[in-house]
């Protein structure tokens, strides 16, 4: 899929009024998470993603962490608990595929419009052909599309053949529940939302989350 416009619950948005209030409560590109997500939210999560360990299973954080004798909390880094392990380091830029379906469900329940999402995609992917106005976030620009919450999966994949599907960058209910964000160098996507939201997210058998902070840094 060359562009996420061709998917069918997606929708290219030209008039970028929904996500003005994102870019004027977020913080510059050193501000850590709040670079990521604006202030406002009851509480914030890191949603770590999965590690491909030998033998192709996959190692969750926590593990890792055990295995080293080491604490996990928001502001650790997978080197800091998988150095000299002789695993894969996360993947970066994109949620997990076969956990975004169970993310999209957790983020469903806590918003009254999970039929109308905003989801932005990083521009600069080298695989994207789509054009239009962007979304400008502390040195980030996005392509903003529309659709429900399951639209999430639809992004398609980084170029032909490669099958490896991307997840959005930046994504937000219309009514402004909660926003998710995936930054194109990181190996974890932050959220913002309501205390319910953050709660179900860290108490996850699925998903693997810390509660953050809007201050942490960003390895």
């Amino acid at each position: 899929m060359a562009s996420a416009d061709q998917g069918p619950r997606l929708r290219a948005v030209s008039d970028l009024a929904p996500a003005r209030w994102i870019e004027s409560r977020t913080g510059d590109f050193h501000a850590g998470v709040h670079a990521l997500l604006p202030s406002g939210f009851a509480a914030y999560a890191r949603v770590l993603h999965p590690v491909e360990a030998s033998g192709g299973t996959f190692l969750r954080w926590a593990e890792a962490a055990e295995r080293a004798g080491r604490p996990l909390h928001s502001r650790v880094r997978f080197a800091d608990i998988a150095a000299g392990a002789g695993d894969a380091e996360p993947w970066q830029g994109s949620f997990e595929a076969e956990l975004l379906p169970a993310l999209c469900e957790v983020l469903s329940a806590h918003t009254t419009t999970p039929e109308a999402c905003y989801l932005g995609l990083w521009d600069g992917w080298g695989w994207l052909t789509a054009d239009g106005p962007r979304v400008h976030l502390s040195g980030r620009a996005y392509l903003l599309y529309e659709g429900p919450v399951e639209a999430a999966t639809d992004l398609g994949d980084r170029g032909a053949g490669c099958f490896l599907p991307q997840s959005p960058n930046l994504w937000w209910p219309r009514d402004r529940a909660w926003c998710v964000a995936t930054d194109v160098d990181l190996d974890s996507t932050y959220v913002g939302g309501p205390a319910s939201l953050i709660e179900e997210l860290t108490g996850s058998s699925r998903l693997e989350a810390v509660r953050a902070e809007l201050s942490d840094p960003l390895s």
